[in-house]
């Protein structure tokens, strides 16, 4: 039996409605914003991830979820949006918001907002291959092993920092993508 279940998912929205997210206020650096996709399977729930293409500046070859850079006059949740329709092919008519995460800052200048959203219909990704070179997707379920994530330390600038990493198959999942994924999996946990 599936331990994140559709019971789970409606635990985790009630847990949303009551916990606002930390926004930062930081006008210095460039705000972007991200989508936390969670799709429904009949076999149950999964989150979906990009490969960002090798060639960007930014964390290129990296694992993420679909995101970017807010444009002028756009809502932060429209921004989340439409990048995942822009990257991936998630029609924004299939995406149901549900919630905020904490806002996060980048060593790369970023402060980011990650959404979750709930797509309940099978898509079929189209991706924009300038940006993200291949999408997965990973079940909840494999991601609530109690051995993940593991905590490596990782030299950023001739620091050494602490930073998750969460391993599903040929995958790892870390840096800013994988504090998030820690962030939302911490409130599902409380939701299963």
């Amino acid at each position: 039996m599936s331990r994140f279940s559709d019971q789970s998912l409606e635990r985790l929205e009630q847990i949303f409605s009551r916990r606002p997210a930390i926004e930062i206020e930081a006008p210095q650096y460039r705000r972007a914003c991200v989508l936390v996709p969670l799709v429904r399977h009949d076999s149950g729930w999964s989150i979906l991830f990009s490969r960002r293409s090798a060639n960007l500046v930014a964390h290129g070859g990296q694992i993420a979820f679909p995101g970017g850079a807010v444009e002028e006059a756009e809502t932060l949740e429209a921004a989340a949006v439409r990048e995942a329709e822009e990257e991936v092919g998630i029609h924004a008519g299939a995406v149901e918001l549900i919630g905020r995460l904490d806002d996060m800052v980048t060593n790369s200048g970023f402060l980011v907002a990650p959404f979750v959203g709930v797509i309940r219909e099978r898509i079929d990704y189209v991706i924009q291959e300038a940006e993200v070179t291949e999408v997965f997707e990973v079940p909840i379920d494999a991601l609530l092993d109690v051995a993940l994530p593991e905590v490596r330390y990782v030299t950023f600038r001739d620091r050494q920092y602490p930073a998750y990493f969460y391993r599903y198959g040929e995958y790892e999942i870390w840096g800013l993508t994988g504090r998030m994924l820690k962030a939302f999996l911490d409130l599902v946990w409380q939701a299963v």
